[in-house]
């Protein structure tokens, strides 16, 4: 029988899970950074607007670019945020409540048709912005120093207000690291040993298909649905594999030529190996460059023999490159040995390449990983997996 005092902390449990939803966690830096960014930007709105503001009866600032700035900078990369919901939303919002204000005598009727239809015009202009409401009931309630603007309320103040916020918004987000705006200006950056590129990734048509069976507005751009996927990916394999570094699987006897080494002797060094690409190293054993097969193909000529095998007509002084470095892929896509296995996914997808050296804390060459030693892991996984199956 359950402990009654068990029963009623997980029933007060629920109870603020339910008043109190969890939202996206942000770190403490970030936070800050934000609430600044808020700070003088309104700031410089204000100051900026009473340049332009000659009556001392004019407000500087409509209320509603308080919460603007929140989206701004706090949820910069909102579809609620991105510019043309902004200034669209804002100006569409304007005009509306001066219309209503002008033509319903009734103020209750007023402000309510003035959200409803600032609603209706810009989710179809798919310009959604919520502080344009504000914008919108300001127009009709705003007293007579705002109803006294007429039409000029748009231009004069709204426009100004929103030409300024949006102008240090463009400048601050795009010096922020981690930060771009506007969002749909720029993909994502590759999450770091994400799968971006796999079979498994929902595409373009998958995900406006699920948005639309919701029917309703999820405040998530499809770019940051992409990335939040792939982190879930990653994640995934990561508890499935465990604590499975890339040492782990590593090849320590990594055969590598320096950047001097002629092309005879590296292409010699891949047939007698059976590799399809070797590091260049420098003096400190440092990875410098990887050459593969591919690029004897792009740096050489090529034929077939009689019986059928590739081989390599090696360029003479006159016509090409002689020396490894010549010809290499620089710089080299490496990772440190310490690195979980799932990082190597981006690098195989992305990149197109076959082995990725593997470095120590002092970048110097480690081992090599190849795609057949991750097929390798996989398979390994999946043999243990159906013999506790069968155990069971």
């Amino acid at each position: 029988m359950a402990d009654p005092r068990q029963v009623s902390v997980m029933r007060i449990g629920s109870i603020l899970a339910y008043v109190f939803p969890e939202q996206t966690p942000l770190s403490v830096r970030e936070r800050i950074v934000s609430a600044l960014a808020a700070f003088v930007s309104l700031g410089l709105v204000a100051w900026l607007s009473s340049l332009f503001v000659l009556e001392s009866h004019r407000p500087l600032v409509v209320a509603s670019m308080g919460a603007s700035a929140v989206l701004l900078f706090g949820l910069t990369h909102s579809p609620l945020s991105q510019p043309w919901a902004f200034v669209g939303g804002h100006l569409i919002a304007a005009v509306v409540g001066v219309t209503c204000a002008q033509q319903v005598p009734y103020p209750e009727v007023a402000i309510a048709l003035s959200v409803a239809v600032t609603m209706l015009a810009t989710f179809s202009l798919r310009c959604a912005h919520p502080p344009a409401g504000a914008t919108a009931v300001t127009a009709v309630v705003g007293g007579y120093e705002i109803q006294s603007m007429g039409f000029g309320y748009v231009s004069s103040l709204v426009g100004l207000n929103v030409l300024f916020l949006l102008l240090i918004a463009l400048v601050a987000n795009n010096l922020l690291p981690g930060r771009r705006y506007p969002a749909a200006h720029l993909r994502p950056e590759p999450v770091p040993g994400g799968l971006t590129q796999t079979r498994d990734r929902p595409e373009h048509e998958d995900i406006l298909a699920a948005l639309r069976s919701l029917d309703t507005f999820i405040d998530v751009s499809e770019e940051d649905l992409e990335n939040i996927y792939a982190l879930a990916s990653l994640n995934r394999q990561k508890r499935r594999l465990g604590s499975i570094a890339c040492r782990d699987i590593m090849t320590r006897d990594v055969a590598s030529v320096v950047e001097a080494t002629s092309m005879a002797q590296t292409w010699e060094t891949l047939r007698k190996r059976g590799i399809r690409g070797v590091p260049v190293l420098d003096a400190a054993r440092r990875v410098v460059g990887v050459v593969a097969i591919s690029d004897f193909l792009k740096s050489t000529d090529w034929d077939w023999n009689r019986r059928g095998r590739l081989r390599c007509l090696l360029a003479s002084a006159r016509k090409g490159p002689l020396r490894a470095g010549d010809i290499m892929s620089a710089p080299a896509i490496t990772l440190g040995e310490e690195a979980h296995v799932t990082e190597l996914f981006a690098l195989f997808s992305d990149n197109g390449i076959n082995h990725v050296p593997i470095v120590d804390a002092a970048g110097k060459l480690a081992g090599i990983v190849t795609r057949l030693d991750l097929l390798n892991l996989f398979r390994g996984d999946r043999i243990l997996a159906t013999e506790s199956q069968g155990a069971a």
